[in-house]
C-alpha cells in the first residue's frame, strides 16, 4: 500500500525529471547556432513499481539517460566532404593567383614583351645600319630579359609562400591531433561511470572534421569511447590519449622546402608527401611541387631554348664594328647535382656545353647499378642517351679559309659503331692542297656520308649522325642506337688530327666508371670524381634557373650582328633575317612549339586546371550543402519543436508542484485529526 510519503517520492521524481528535461531543453535552445553541436533529449522512463494491493503501484518517473541525436553515416560523409573542399579551396585560391603571373590582359606580359623584342629585330633588319633601331632593339631585349627574371621571382615567392603554408598546416594538425586525444581522455572518463558525453564527442566530431579539412584521415571507435585517428593511408596520428606528431623537415632534393615527416622512431622522420592524399596539405605540396616547379620549368625552358637559339645565329653575324662571336644573351649553363641518398663519395661538377646545337634541354640521370657500372638516361623521354664522340674546336671552314682534305694525308677515318668496327673510311679528298669544305655542316655531312657508307658496319646496320656545332667549332659523331649498347669511339685514321677527333670525347650509353671521368652528351659534358656506389643517381640539365638568369650581355648596338659577313657591313642583314625567323621555328624542346606558342600553352594549361578547380569546388560545396541539410534534419536544433518541449515540460513541473501541495495539505489534514 502506498502511503503519503511514496507520494512525495513520486513528486519529487517528477519535479527533478521536468527540471533535467528543461534544462536539455534550453541547452538545445541556446545551442541552436553552434557549429556541430548535436541536439539532445532527455530519455524518461518509470521508476519500478512496489509491489501492493490490488495490484504493483507505480513510483514516479527516472531520466535514464540523455540521448545525442546523430547519424555516424551521415557524420563520415562530411568528414569525406571536408577533405576534398580543404583540398579544393587551397587549389582553387592558390592557381587563380598564379593567373596573376600573366599579364597579358593588360598587354604587360612576356607574350607583349616577345613581341616587342621581334619587332626590333625586324626593325633592324629594315635599317642594318642605323643606329636607333638597334638602341631600342637593346632595350627591348633588356625589358623581355626582365619580364622573365620577374615571373621567375614571382614563381620563387609563391613557392616559399606555400612552404610556410605547409609547416603552418603541419602545426595546426598536431593542435587538432592534441585536442581529440585530451577529448578521448575526457570522454572515457566521463563515460566508464556511465555518463554520455554528449557535448564532448560533439567537440571532438568538429576537431576531427576541421582535422580532415588539412589532411585525409580515418577513424574507429573502440568500446571504451575513444577514437583513433589514421592519417596518410594509415599512419597513426592519435590513439586515446596518445598523439604521434608530424614534422616539417627540410628536404634537400627539393630546394630544402618542407617535406612533411612522420617520426617511426629513427633518427630521421619518414617524409609521407607521397602518402597524403586529400586535404589542404596535398593540395599545397601538389601546387607548390607540381604546378609552381612546372611553371618554373616551362619558364626556364622556353627562356633556355629562346636564348640559346638567338645566340647561336647572333655570334655567326657581323656587327657594324665587325664584332663577331658574342652572345645576345647570357648562355646557357649546365646544372648537375648528387642526389641526396647516394651512398658513395662521387663528386659531380658543375659543368660546360660542348655543342649548342645538339642541346636538348631535358632531364638527364646518371644511374649506378654498381661502384663500376653507369647508364645515362634521358628522364625526360625515360630513354637512354645515345653513344657519342665528341670531338675537340677545329678551326671554322669558311669560303675565306676552308677545311682541306688532302688524299693521301688526312683523309681516313676508322670508328666502332655499338661495339662494331668499322673498315678504313675514307674521306673525298685530293691531291695536294686537297678538297676544300668550306662550311662546317658540309664537312660534317661528309664524314657522316662515308662512316654510313662502310660495308661492315652496313652489314650490321649501325648508322651515326654527325653534327658540325657553330658555336663550339666542334664535330659531333652520334650513333643512332638508342639502347643500353649504344657506343661510339673514333679509334683510328689520318684525319682524326685535323678533325678535332684524336682528343674527343667518347661517351656510352651504359659503360664503366673510373675516377676521374668526363662524361659528354647530348651537347653538354660533367665530370665525376671519386668513389660512387650502386644506387647513386646525378642528376643533368642544362636549363635551370634560365629564366632567373635571363639577361641582356651585349651592351653596344653597333655590336649587334646583322651581317652574314664583314665586308657586307653595313647593309647586309642576312644573319638580322634568321634571327627574326626564329619568331616562327618549331622547337623539339618546347614540344615542336614555338616561342609564343610555348608562353601560350603553359598560360592556357594554368587557366584551365584553374577553371577545373573551381568548378568541382562549386561541385563539392553544393554536395556539402546538401550533407549539412541532411545532418540538420537528424543532430540539428528546431526552435519550434524545442518551444513546444519547454511548454510541454513547464506544465509538467507545475503539475508535480501542485502534487507536492496537494500531498502537504494531505499531511496537514491527517495531522490535525484529534485522537
Amino acid at each position: 500500500m502506498i502511503g503519503l510519503s511514496s507520494l512525495f517520492d513520486i513528486a519529487r521524481s517528477a519535479l527533478v525529471t521536468s527540471q533535467q528535461a528543461l534544462a536539455v531543453t534550453g541547452h538545445n535552445v541556446a545551442n541552436v547556432n553552434t557549429p556541430g553541436y548535436s541536439r539532445q533529449q532527455t530519455v524518461l522512463t518509470e521508476r519500478p513499481p512496489l509491489n501492493g494491493r490490488p495490484g504493483m503501484v507505480g513510483t514516479g518517473v527516472q531520466t535514464t539517460s540523455i540521448r545525442r541525436y546523430t547519424d555516424q553515416f551521415i557524420n563520415r560523409q562530411l568528414t569525406t566532404i571536408q577533405q576534398n573542399l580543404g583540398r579544393l579551396s587551397v587549389s582553387r585560391e592558390e592557381l587563380f593567383r598564379l593567373q596573376n603571373l600573366f599579364g597579358d590582359s593588360n598587354n604587360q606580359g612576356i607574350a607583349a614583351r616577345m613581341n616587342d623584342f621581334f619587332r626590333g629585330l625586324q626593325d633592324v633588319s629594315t635599317n642594318p645600319g642605323g643606329q636607333a633601331p638597334r638602341s631600342v632593339l637593346l632595350a627591348n631585349a633588356r625589358q623581355l630579359a626582365s619580364s622573365v627574371n620577374q615571373v621567375a621571382s614571382d614563381l620563387a615567392v609563391a613557392r616559399q609562400s606555400l612552404n610556410f603554408q605547409v609547416q603552418q598546416t603541419v602545426t595546426e594538425i598536431n593542435s587538432l591531433s592534441k585536442q581529440i586525444s585530451e577529448l578521448n581522455s575526457q570522454i572515457i572518463t566521463a563515460e566508464v561511470t556511465g555518463q554520455n558525453a554528449n557535448d564532448l564527442r560533439d567537440q571532438r566530431e568538429l576537431a576531427v572534421n576541421e582535422l580532415a579539412a588539412r589532411i585525409d584521415i580515418t577513424t574507429v571507435e573502440s568500446g571504451t569511447g575513444a577514437l583513433t585517428v589514421f592519417a596518410a593511408r594509415g599512419q597513426v596520428l592519435v590513439e586515446g590519449a596518445t598523439v604521434r606528431q608530424l614534422s616539417a623537415i627540410e628536404d634537400p632534393d627539393n630546394d630544402g622546402l618542407f617535406a612533411v615527416g612522420y617520426s617511426t622512431g629513427g633518427t630521421r622522420p619518414l617524409s609521407i608527401d607521397a602518402l597524403i592524399s586529400n586535404g589542404r596539405l596535398r593540395s599545397l605540396l601538389d601546387v607548390r611541387d607540381t604546378t609552381v616547379r612546372d611553371l618554373g620549368t616551362s619558364f626556364d625552358r622556353l627562356s633556355a631554348t629562346m636564348a640559346n637559339a638567338v645566340n647561336m645565329i647572333h655570334r655567326q653575324g657581323y656587327g657594324l664594328d665587325g664584332s663577331t662571336g658574342l652572345d645576345l644573351f647570357s648562355p646557357t649553363a649546365v646544372s648537375a647535382r648528387a642526389v641526396t641518398a647516394n651512398q658513395g663519395v662521387a663528386v659531380i661538377n658543375s659543368g660546360a656545353i660542348t655543342a649548342n646545337s645538339l642541346l636538348t634541354f631535358h632531364d638527364y640521370e646518371i644511374r649506378f647499378s654498381s661502384a663500376t657500372a653507369y647508364s645515362i638516361v634521358d628522364a625526360s623521354t625515360g630513354a637512354t642517351i645515345r653513344g657519342n664522340y665528341t670531338s675537340t674546336a677545329i678551326t671554322a671552314p669558311s669560303a675565306d679559309a676552308p677545311f682541306a682534305v688532302v688524299a693521301g694525308v688526312n683523309d681516313t677515318l676508322t670508328v666502332t659503331v655499338d661495339g662494331v668496327a668499322s673498315g678504313t673510311i675514307t674521306l673525298a679528298g685530293a691531291a695536294s692542297p686537297g678538297l676544300s669544305y668550306t662550311s662546317g655542316a658540309a664537312l660534317a655531312q661528309e664524314v657522316q656520308n662515308k662512316i654510313n657508307a662502310d660495308a661492315t658496319l652496313q652489314a650490321s646496320g649501325k648508322t651515326v649522325a654527325v653534327t658540325y656545332d657553330t658555336t663550339s667549332n666542334r664535330l659531333v659523331i652520334t650513333s643512332n642506337d638508342t639502347t643500353t649498347a649504344s657506343a661510339l669511339n673514333v679509334t683510328g685514321g689520318t684525319a682524326r688530327t685535323s678533325l678535332g677527333l684524336i682528343a674527343g670525347t667518347s661517351t656510352s650509353a651504359s659503360g664503366t666508371y673510373t675516377s676521374p671521368a668526363t662524361l659528354t652528351f647530348d651537347g653538354l659534358s660533367v665530370s665525376l670524381t671519386g668513389a660512387a656506389a650502386g644506387g647513386d643517381v646525378f642528376e643533368v640539365d642544362s636549363y635551370s634557373h634560365a629564366a632567373r638568369d635571363l639577361a641582356v650581355v651585349l651592351t653596344n648596338p653597333s655590336s649587334i650582328a646583322a651581317s652574314s659577313t664583314r665586308t657586307g657591313v653595313p647593309g647586309n642583314n642576312t644573319n638580322l633575317l634568321a634571327l627574326v625567323a626564329l619568331q616562327h621555328k618549331q622547337f623539339a624542346s618546347l614540344g615542336n612549339g614555338t616561342l609564343h606558342d610555348a608562353y601560350r600553352s603553359v598560360a592556357a594549361e594554368l587557366g584551365v586546371v584553374a577553371q577545373t578547380a573551381d568548378r568541382e569546388k562549386e561541385a563539392k560545396e553544393i554536395l556539402k550543402d546538401q550533407i549539412e541539410t541532411l545532418r540538420a534534419q537528424v543532430s540539428g536544433v528546431s526552435m519550434d519543436e524545442e518551444l513546444v518541449n519547454l511548454i510541454k515540460f513547464q506544465r509538467g513541473f507545475e503539475a508535480a508542484s501542485r502534487l507536492v501541495r496537494l500531498t502537504d495539505e494531505m499531511f496537514q489534514t491527517l495531522l490535525s485529526i484529534k485522537p
